[in-house]
């Protein structure tokens, strides 16, 4: 597994920036093109503050074709944005900077051997590659494939060789086009390379071990597998597709999706012994003028960023509630493809749960019976992820045999039962357990069918999990040994870590394990859970819970908004995959507190006042004090709250995004000064005093 011991470099990856000129330019009708120019530049300074080894650059460098009278001023005004990086940023074209694949039902002209020749005049060679650690870069002009120009023979000839003589070192291959979207026999679209170009890419790849695949273009995140390769599509600086904003079951935003800002940004790949880590940072759109461009800023180390390729990150695992595999059929509709269906699958729930570091997901066992979803799992389980697969019943007949065969991706398998039924079924959960091999917990069915009611009200509530207060009802199932570990329910306004104490020792005592789940949700399926600022306040306490208690499972329910039907509430992410108030806080404590979850148990001590509800941190050499003010208003921070913090910490706002922050990532790095008051929650971090 990837870890600090073992990285070897790290290089950033950009692509897409669009550059045009700020006046006189009219290459695009969307007022968002008007940005991409600052937005490129801001991109440029943050991926300074990461002290990449290169920079390569995917393509479409400007926007603005080489055909029109504005193109060589954008490519001047592009080299001036990266002028930072003249020296070891490598760049490959794209259908911007060269012309679009041959294809007659693209809405812009075909590549020219012209364009190539000013495009390589500027930037270098159309292919090329070199080595650095061990590793084979190969950077292709793929908008020739399929073209018939001397150019692409050659580039064939080029290619084979270069992968045949790698030796034993490993290969990473960047191009502009995707080879495919959704699958490798796909038909061919403006989003990937025919055939037969395709599958001959492919097949050299597999025969040469390809170990990593990027590429741009689409200006949206995707992520594959495929024979042992890792297959990343990159998102833009400038704009995001806005065709793709049907993955979404939400309106789109500015300009039919085309400014969704935060699916901007760029990406840093961390190269291991063992391995490769992409981190996506999101830039959320930010813009940058020429002027500020120079102005020092915090740097950063790629290594305290969460991945599930990585120990750590998170202590707390989501229920996805949503579907996270499907494939979306994208509507029938030009410019890009007027004469046929795109099919995509949307990964951005995946790409939430990485740049938040979560790596345990409770899904449903339904997801393991559907074909496209369960090959996800081997996908994500492959990288690091943890299944906890969970459904009403023992399972039987084709459930039984496809969960089975499913064993190696699934953590732990949870099975919901009415509570009066599971020792009486006790050799069946016996008999199943054993044919998984895989530990199995038990969780009651909840529902208000078994209340007593009281005039004519009824709520309908449906759930699982023992409650606080039944918890003396395990005790009699732990004797009968018929279960690894057991689950346990709460609600926004139950004290978390005096509950996870008490399963904490009774865990110790019993030899099982208890999964908490946090269940943001009211019981009445009218009411509405919408208060992001009490979703955020109960979200950080599971978290600091789940440090001090690790022993203890830890899920928050749901991970993305139910926005419509029963139970409405908020989660982490919204429906566009964005980050909620809380999600902002979970990506924030874990660019800090990540790399030490699960090590080894932190203290933790709360505090419960009118006007604030504080918790202390403290382990793996830091100390930690989280102010979270009941309202909005801003807080003055009194001499109780700054003799409880470290020696000059760092001040951590834990509802904005943390990765468009001046913030660094090092929380023990000397700083002076504190602010008199705080505007919202806040994390106070630096060394432990005993550090």
């Amino acid at each position: 597994m990837p870890s600090p011991e073992t990285h070897l470099f790290s290089f950033a990856l950009v692509g897409d920036t669009h550059v045009k000129p700020t006046s006189g330019d009219q290459s695009a009708p969307w007022k968002v093109n008007e940005k991409a120019t600052a937005r490129a530049r801001f991109v440029a300074r943050e991926m300074a503050r990461y002290e990449p080894k290169f920079i390569i650059h995917l393509g479409d460098l400007v926007h603005p074709v080489p055909e029109l009278a504005t193109f060589g001023e954008a490519v001047q005004l592009t080299q001036d944005v990266f002028r930072q990086h003249h020296n070891k940023m490598h760049v490959l074209p794209g259908n911007h900077d060269i012309g679009d694949k041959p294809n007659r039902m693209m809405p812009a002209k075909g590549i020219r051997e012209s364009w190539i020749d000013i495009h390589e005049a500027t930037w270098g060679a159309g292919w090329r590659s070199f080595d650095e650690g061990g590793v084979r870069f190969v950077l292709l002009n793929n908008p020739i494939l399929n073209s018939g120009l001397p150019r692409e023979a050659q580039q064939y000839a080029w290619l084979e060789e270069t992968l045949a003589t790698a030796g034993d070192r490993r290969l990473f291959v960047f191009m502009h086009y995707p080879l495919y979207l959704l699958s490798a026999d796909e038909p061919g679209t403006y989003d990937n390379i025919d055939e037969p170009a395709r599958s001959r890419l492919l097949t050299l790849f597999e025969r040469h071990k390809v170990e990593a695949v990027f590429a741009g273009h689409v200006h949206n995140i995707f992520y594959h597998r495929k024979a042992g390769a890792e297959f990343y599509v990159m998102m833009a600086t400038s704009f995001v597709r806005q065709d793709y904003a049907e993955m979404f079951r939400i309106e789109a935003v500015h300009e039919n999706g085309r400014d969704d800002a935060e699916k901007l940004g760029f990406a840093i790949v961390d190269v291991h012994s063992d391995g490769h880590v992409v981190h996506y940072i999101r830039s959320y759109g930010s813009e940058l003028d020429e002027a500020a461009a120079a102005a020092p800023i915090a740097r950063r180390s790629s290594l305290a960023l969460p991945n599930p390729k990585r120990a750590a990150g998170a202590p707390i695992g989501v229920f996805l509630r949503h579907p996270w595999a499907e494939t979306v059929r994208l509507p029938q509709n030009g410019p890009m493809d007027e004469f046929l269906r795109k099919e995509a699958r949307n990964d951005y729930q995946v790409a939430a749960l990485w740049r938040l570091g979560i790596r345990h997901l409770r899904v449903p066992v339904s997801d393991v019976m559907a074909p496209e979803s369960r090959a996800r799992m081997g996908d994500l389980a492959a990288i690091g992820h943890r299944f906890t697969v969970s459904g009403f019943g023992v399972p039987s007949g084709a459930v039984r045999d496809t969960v089975l065969a499913t064993a190696p991706h699934i953590d732990r398998y949870e099975i919901v039962l009415p509570a009066d039924e599971m020792t009486a079924r006790r050799e069946e959960i016996a008999a199943f357990r054993d044919a998984l091999g895989r530990p199995v917990t038990l969780a009651p069915v909840a529902t208000s069918a078994d209340d007593v009611k009281v005039g004519s009200k009824i709520e309908l509530f449906v759930s699982h999990g023992w409650s606080a207060a039944r918890l003396g009802d395990i005790a009699a199932l732990i004797e009968t040994g018929i279960a690894d570990g057991f689950v346990v329910r709460a609600g926004m306004g139950d004290d978390l870590p005096a509950l996870a104490r008490m399963l904490s020792d009774l865990g110790a005592n019993h030899g099982r394990r208890f999964d908490l789940h946090l269940r943001i949700a009211a019981n009445n399926p009218a009411a509405n859970v919408r208060d992001d600022a009490a979703i955020l306040r109960a979200v950080i306490e599971l978290y600091v819970t789940a440090l001090a208690f690790p022993d203890v499972a830890m899920f928050a329910d749901p991970f993305m908004d139910i926005d419509r039907g029963y139970f409405v509430r908020h989660g982490l992410i919204d429906r566009r995959c964005n980050l909620r108030a809380a999600g902002c806080a979970v990506e924030a404590l874990t660019a800090y507190l990540g790399q030490a979850a699960g090590r080894v148990p932190f203290a933790l001590e709360t505090q419960c006042a009118s006007a604030a509800t504080t918790f202390r941190l403290t382990g793996a050499g830091l100390a930690a004090l989280i102010i979270l003010p009941l309202d909005d208003r801003p807080l003055p921070l009194n001499e109780m709250h700054r003799a409880q913090m470290a020696a000059a910490p760092l001040v951590v706002p834990l509802d904005q995004p943390w990765a468009v922050s001046s913030l660094g990532t090092d929380p023990v790095s000397p700083r002076t000064g504190l602010p008199d008051r705080i505007e919202g929650p806040t994390m106070f971090i630096g060394r432990a005093a005993s550090a």
